[in-house]
């Protein structure tokens, strides 16, 4: 029985269909809000990048680059990334994961930023932060100038996302329907 994850942006959670067959192309609502749902890859899978990219680095786009980099970074912080999920994880541990994430793909917060994450990293309240940088969280690019690119993801909620989405214990069934 095939299992299949989606993705609820406004639940913040990963949340797991089970089929009677092989089904690529139904994408449920959100069990919680009835949201359009978003197929996620399950952790348990590995995507590697052809051979010749890999072979000749020269070619490769360098927005290919630094998704590699980002890509091995998460891989090497696999564990702590997991552990984010939790309710109980730490924020601090949050940023540093984060700070090591930018690091990797050659990335430099843009100073408010930078200074939200010492004061979280220092011990104060990560809501109140979010509350007071609202403003600078809410463009679309938390990185320095010479790190913007189009089509960056918007930093919205950033702090929140940190910890990573949480993920609903059920199983819910996927079945092929109009609404779907």
């Amino acid at each position: 029985m095939p299992l299949y994850e989606f993705y609820c942006e406004p639940c913040h959670t990963i949340f797991t269909f089970r089929a009677a067959r092989v089904d690529t192309s139904t994408v449920p609502t959100c069990p919680k809000c009835g949201h359009r749902l978003k197929r996620e890859i399950s952790t348990f899978a590995h995507i590697t990048r052809g051979a010749s990219e890999a072979a000749n680095p020269d070619n490769a786009n360098t927005d290919d680059v630094m998704a590699d980099r980002l890509e091995q970074a998460a891989a090497r912080l696999g564990d702590r990334l997991q552990a984010l999920e939790n309710d109980d994880a730490d924020p601090r541990d949050a940023v540093r994961v984060m700070r090591e994430l930018a690091e990797a793909g050659g990335l430099r917060f843009n100073a408010e930023v930078r200074e939200a994450m010492a004061r979280i990293e220092a011990g104060e309240d990560p809501e109140r932060i979010d509350e007071e940088f609202s403003e600078v969280f809410d463009t679309d690019n938390p990185f320095e100038d010479g790190d913007a690119q189009d089509g960056a993801a918007p930093a919205r909620n950033w702090l929140r996302r940190l910890r990573g989405p949480a993920r609903d214990p059920n199983w819910y069934d996927l079945t092929s329907s109009p609404d779907c």
